[in-house]
């Protein structure tokens, strides 16, 4: 077996990198989303896929900056959320879309070496907000690493948010979930998120530890029917997320320095209307610069908005994997190449390492 990466252009824009191990699909056509990633030896989905966009690739679209336009073209996986990571705003006169205007914009591409391989590198510039930002893939055995960087191209100091909005497949390792990580509380939306909702709004629920300083978050069951955003702040960046019987482990990891928090949306047929309908279990596990979820433009009435000065760059190196894992192991890392550090737990919670 070898970890040797090939990269090719597919049907709708979209672009493949895959070894002997996994399969991902990112879409540059709009926001270079992380659309899919498949476990080789077995065929299965990581990611979360909008139904209606399972089989297709959407394209850019930043004429509208409303939810309802980006719920028009979600189609699950992963996006970056910058400089907005909430509801339609306006900043310095720039009207800003959910979401952010990075997740609705075509990037270019190109085929580069990076890290000792090959790699898929994309750009794009904003219209609304004055920023280029470059993102560049590649495949470390069974992780997909990536690295992202936002480049401030005026003079002036701007604030932003920032955040990766990865939603994964509730059929395998996001089913009857557990959320592995460097936490000890969820804290949900401190507003009303829902018709019915798992936690109450601002309820703060303890987090049982695994290991020393690493929590295991259950969720929500995903018969519902609720819906809860909730957020907890890291120690570190990283979490794992299984499912019983799944016989999988997904992972992330992320600088935390720049992103200590992490937000937790569940969606669990929950009674609404649009966009859902009662339809879908979702599980979202976003690591974010801040919280709650707001416009950027009201957040400039709090402290600790991060700001990005004129003409600099920020970037941030992150994972994103898939590991094979016994029934009495659970996560307590992750490495710098995005492999999990496991150990071996008993029936009754102890660690038998």
């Amino acid at each position: 077996m070898t970890n040797e990466t090939s990269i090719r252009l597919v049907d709708g824009g979209a672009w493949t990198l895959a070894n002997d191990m996994i399969t991902v699909l990112v879409n540059p056509a709009r926001g270079t989303d992380i659309l899919s990633l498949v476990w080789k030896a077995t065929g299965e989905e990581i990611l979360w896929r909008h139904p209606r966009w399972r089989d297709q690739v959407p394209a850019a679209d930043a004429s509208d900056a409303s939810d309802e336009s980006f719920f028009d073209s979600y189609a699950g996986g992963v996006q970056e959320l910058f400089p907005n990571a909430g509801p339609p705003t306006t900043v310095r006169g720039a009207p800003l879309p959910f979401h952010g205007e990075a997740a609705r914009r075509s990037w270019t591409t190109e085929i580069v070496r990076a890290e000792g391989g090959t790699a898929l590198r994309c750009v794009t510039r904003l219209a609304r907000y004055p920023f280029r930002m470059t993102k560049t893939f590649w495949l470390d055995g069974s992780v997909l690493r990536f690295r992202s960087e936002v480049e401030n191209l005026s003079t002036r100091d701007l604030p932003s948010n920032w955040g990766l909005h990865p939603a994964f497949n509730t059929a395998t390792v996001a089913r009857a979930a557990t959320v592995y990580g460097p936490f000890d509380a969820l804290t949900a939306h401190p507003e009303k998120f829902g018709a019915r909702q798992w936690m109450a709004p601002g309820e703060t629920r303890r987090v049982p530890a695994v290991a020393p300083g690493v929590g295991a978050l259950g969720l929500a069951p995903g018969d519902g029917p609720t819906a809860d955003l909730g957020y907890a702040t890291v120690r570190g960046g990283w979490f794992g997320l299984r499912s019983s019987g799944c016989g999988l482990l997904a992972t992330m990891s992320w600088p935390s320095e720049l992103f200590p928090e992490l937000w937790v949306w569940q969606e669990c047929h929950a009674p609404g209307d649009y966009p859902w309908w009662g339809t879908e279990h979702i599980v979202a596990v976003e690591p974010h610069t801040t919280s709650p979820f707001m416009p950027l433009g009201e957040r400039l009435e709090r402290p600790g908005v991060p700001v990005i000065a004129g003409g600099a760059t920020l970037s941030a190196e992150f994972t994103l994997g898939v590991h094979q894992i016994s029934e009495d192991e659970v996560p307590v890392d992750v490495d710098e190449r995005g492999v999990p550090v496991l150990i071996t737990v008993s029936e009754d919670g102890e660690d038998t390492a």
